[in-house]
């Protein structure tokens, strides 16, 4: 009846579900002498439990000291200031009185025209696109009747 019970509790033990009472009684049984020779493959891994359980660690540990490392921030300072310094004299300034004016009439004119025509063209496709819609309301209007 012991042996049945060792082997059910091993069973159990292997699917991970033995309380801690269960495993004591597993650890006993398996580093004593009486040990049944079909289960005596799995005594080493108990005796290594068992053994594993007694070890201490004693000596000290000592984490680092860690101290703020300030060495970046005169990099960080440069970079801003190089950027700044960049941005503030890199701006291409136009006059004030350059209002985007063409000092010639005829090609004032002219980029005008260009722009109107332009214009034209985005609107006629967008009109044309309407015309669709023309003949898809006649549709359905002769369908629905």
């Amino acid at each position: 009846m012991e042996l049945n019970k060792i082997e059910n509790l091993l069973e159990l033990y292997f699917e991970g579900t033995t309380s801690l009472e269960q495993e004591a009684k597993l650890r006993d049984y398996f580093t004593s002498d009486e040990v049944a020779p079909h289960l005596e493959e799995y005594t080493p891994l108990f005796t290594a439990f068992a053994k594993a359980k007694q070890e201490r660690f004693n000596r000290k540990i000592e984490l680092p000291q860690t101290k703020k490392s300030w060495q970046w921030i005169p990099i960080a300072a440069s970079i801003v200031l190089c950027l700044g310094l960049f941005l503030t004299f890199n701006n291409k300034r136009g006059s004030d009185n350059d209002l985007g004016t063409y000092k010639d009439p005829e090609i004032a004119a002219l980029k005008t025209k260009q722009a109107l025509f332009m214009m034209g063209n985005f609107m006629n496709k967008s009109t044309a696109q309407l015309d669709n819609l023309d003949a898809f309301e006649e549709t359905t209007k002769e369908i629905l009747k």
